[in-house]
């Protein structure tokens, strides 16, 4: 097979018309003629390149601009992440699963090399939305147009034929997910030092007894009716469509097979400001379980929804300690977004009374 690009320079006008002929993006009369690219978006350099193209076309049309998404080709990086297999299991979402979803964009092109976990992700470009802010916090309109794209995720899996042919996506307590443990103690000695303005004394126990209950919480996930959970369901990977009322997601590298609870629980207690919870809580929950059932979902309350979604905000704080291990303490917007975001966890944390969770 020949070597994929690494980078979203290193993509020539023929190995794009080849990628969007087989997907049905361009005829076979139409080529593409030109590349204009820039690179976009966080984690630039960890995870990846996320780069925005604009493309030009001889012997016909197509889409003019389009996202690559491009592994990391950092060794250390990809040895951290191999378990988790985090860039195949996106690649392998968008073939198999974003074609069925009317919340996600639309994949051009996907090549794949899995000898050597090497993706391209060529995909619909969403740049003409209203993307979503997390250090600004979602309002109680975009928080309900949040709960129904989960929903309708959630709800096309939910415990059916379809999720028990995707063999390849892990459960939630896979080996890959539980190397979570280790990363989190590793990482909260770093996390406490940065955040120290921003965490509360009494949360502080919380914290370190979280590291010991990462496996049972995601035994606990996994125990939940199983869909396919997103696993990073926040703000900046949402994306509004305000002309018509609706949701999309990007961002499945950690998709898995599990509760969808947890996502709720994640975006609630972290994309949603303290007082618009508080106030909103109950009626954005019975959004995305109304949702849910409206969709077909049955044999799930909301009493048992709502016991799992404290799973969820419980276990969600493992993202915000694992971020300090990546983090640019010198960027000003990235201090912002996780102080906003420690500070929210741990009103819901203890809002929810979610220490009893742990053992």
């Amino acid at each position: 097979m020949a070597r994929l690009p690494t980078s979203s320079a290193e993509i020539t006008p023929a190995w794009l018309t080849e990628r969007l002929r087989s997907t049905g993006t361009i005829d076979a009369s139409t080529s593409v003629s030109s590349i204009e690219g820039d690179t976009v978006g966080p984690g630039i350099g960890f995870m990846g390149e996320v780069g925005r193209i604009k493309v030009g076309y001889s012997g016909g049309s197509g889409p003019t601009t389009m996202i690559c998404k491009i592994p990391t080709q950092d060794a250390n990086v990809r040895g951290l992440l191999a378990a988790a297999r985090v860039f195949e299991r996106e690649a392998r979402f968008y073939a198999d699963i974003a074609p069925s979803l009317d919340v996600v964009p639309q994949a051009y092109g996907i090549a794949s090399d899995f000898e050597n976990d090497d993706h391209v992700l060529v995909l619909e470009d969403l740049s003409h939305l209203r993307v979503g802010d997390q250090a600004a916090g979602v309002s109680e309109k975009d928080g309900h147009a949040a709960m129904r794209a989960a929903a309708r995720l959630h709800a096309r899996y939910w415990q059916n034929d379809a999720l028990a042919a995707i063999d390849w996506m892990p459960m939630a307590n896979s080996d890959g997910m539980k190397i979570g443990r280790e990363v989190y103690a590793a990482s909260l000695p770093g996390f406490l030092q940065v955040f120290e303005h921003a965490v509360d004394a009494d949360m502080v126990p919380v914290m370190e007894q979280f590291g010991d209950n990462v496996h049972q919480l995601l035994d606990r996930i996994a125990a939940m009716p199983n869909t396919v959970a997103h696993f990073d369901y926040r703000l900046d990977n949402l994306f509004f469509d305000d002309g018509a009322d609706t949701v999309w997601m990007i961002d499945f590298q950690t998709s898995s097979k599990g509760g969808g609870a947890y996502d709720i629980g994640y975006f609630m207690s972290q994309s949603v400001p303290i007082d618009v919870r508080r106030q909103h809580e109950d009626a954005l929950l019975r959004t995305y379980h109304d949702e849910l059932v409206s969709l077909g979902v049955t044999g799930y309350s909301f009493e048992q929804f709502f016991q799992d979604y404290r799973v969820g905000v419980l276990y969600g704080w493992i993202i915000p300690v694992y971020a300090v291990g990546t983090l640019d303490s010198s960027s000003e917007r990235a201090m912002k977004l996780w102080t906003e975001v420690i500070t929210r966890a741990q009103a819901a944390m203890r809002d929810h009374n979610v220490h009893e969770l742990m053992i």
